[in-house]
């Protein structure tokens, strides 16, 4: 059996109007009027819209309606008994859920009286005088109308691409672990051959081999470097306060190994913010930009990386700095180093995959930041990031 369709009345309440089958919600409007024969001829102009209209004949009862439905536009009377509309559009104001809805006040004063702005400030945003004319009300409620068309439209837009990103930040973790699986295996399988039959092997079978398991290393690192790309330009998660202080010292563990190797140093000079952010998404940050530093030093010179924090122009924005004296790019080429899987021709020679400062790039956007760079063939480069300080996560919203 088809559901039965309900549509308000006069009075407000619901009248059965017959049934119908997958009927789209209409666009609903509120008239607040206590008197019966205003609302019953809004109503009756308003139907020829093809909107849904609802009627209160009090504050408190538009009130109970506006917590019920999602409203496109209230069109309210100004003076009526208990609860004036002034009154209840402040009260709509003030509730989180009400406080977006479209005002147009409905009133018989002068447009040059003073009410009028005090309306303005309550928050109507347009006035109908009265005796209403028929064509100016319609011409008036269709913008609204169209407004909140176009609004539920990017609504809907903007719900299908979130679910749309969940499910490839899904997939993609999906896939890299799946294909990291393998890989391993080939990896492993070669190490153990290598360890244990290696001398079974001619010269080109060990080099042949060890062009596999490089291949095989490269091919991780990639699929890795893809994962932590696209997960960097997602929504950070719980945004909660981070000392990068202790990120810091969490990166310099984990590049230990490659510090010792190159006979690198990272120093800090001057202590870092505390800003509230994604904490995963702050250790991408600066593992990949320290990292980097190291790994793109000259090959005649140890990496000489300095961290250090910057006063900014807002204590609502800190900012900090990591530079590094390595092998530096030319200035024009700065433009173009955040577009993913872009390597410059001075990088070539070193591992990697391109995405590690679009990766940098995603997080910091993502978290209301900028990145600047300066740099210098042969001299080093310095890059700058602002951020949100704590507590001022709520300019970004």
């Amino acid at each position: 059996m088809d559901e039965a369709v309900r549509t308000p009345n006069r009075q407000g309440g619901d009248t059965v109007m017959g049934t119908e089958r997958n009927r789209e919600p209409q666009t609903k409007i509120l008239v607040v009027d206590d008197r019966r024969e205003n609302l019953f001829a809004m109503e009756k102009t308003l139907r020829t819209l093809g909107c849904e209209v609802y009627t209160a004949e009090s504050g408190n009862e538009a009130l109970s309606y506006t917590l019920r439905h999602d409203f496109a536009l209230l069109l309210l009377d100004v003076n009526m008994p208990e609860m004036d509309g002034f009154e209840l559009a402040e009260l709509l104001r003030m509730n989180e859920e009400t406080k977006n809805i479209p005002i147009i006040f409905v009133t018989a004063i002068n447009k040059e009286d003073k009410s009028v702005f005090k309306g303005y400030e309550s928050g109507a945003v347009d006035y109908l005088f009265k005796p209403v004319d028929t064509d100016i009300l319609l011409s008036k409620v269709k913008v609204f109308l169209e407004l909140n068309m176009k609004k539920k439209e990017l609504e809907l837009i903007q719900a299908e691409l979130e679910r749309s990103n969940r499910s490839l930040q899904e997939f993609a973790q999906v896939v890299s672990h799946d294909l990291k699986n393998p890989l391993n295996v080939i990896t492993g399988l070669c190490e153990l051959m290598e360890a244990k039959h290696a001398e079974g092997l001619s010269p080109k079978g060990r080099q042949y081999l060890s062009h596999i398991t490089s291949a095989a290393h490269r091919m991780t690192s990639l699929i890795t470097d893809i994962l932590s790309f696209s997960q960097a330009n997602a929504e950070p998660g719980q945004l909660t306060e981070v000392d990068l202080n202790r990120v810091y010292e969490d990166v310099l563990a984990d590049l230990d190994s490659r510090l010792q190797q190159t006979d690198g140093q990272v120093e800090k000079l001057a202590p870092l913010p505390v800003i509230e952010a994604d904490p995963t998404q702050m250790y991408q940050l600066l593992l990949n930009l320290i990292g980097n530093a190291v790994k793109y030093h000259r090959p005649d010179t140890p990496p000489r990386v300095q961290v250090y924090s910057e006063r900014t122009e807002s204590d609502r924005r800190v900012a900090f700095v990591i530079e590094d004296n390595g092998i530096g790019m030319s200035p024009e080429d700065i433009p173009t180093i955040f577009t993913p899987f872009r390597r410059l021709d001075n990088a070539k020679g070193y591992e990697g995959t391109g995405l590690g400062l679009a990766t940098v790039k995603g997080i910091v956007e993502r978290h209301g930041g900028d990145i600047a760079v300066s740099s210098l063939p042969g001299v080093g480069t310095k890059f700058r990031v602002v951020l949100q300080a704590r507590g001022g996560a709520e300019e970004r919203e």
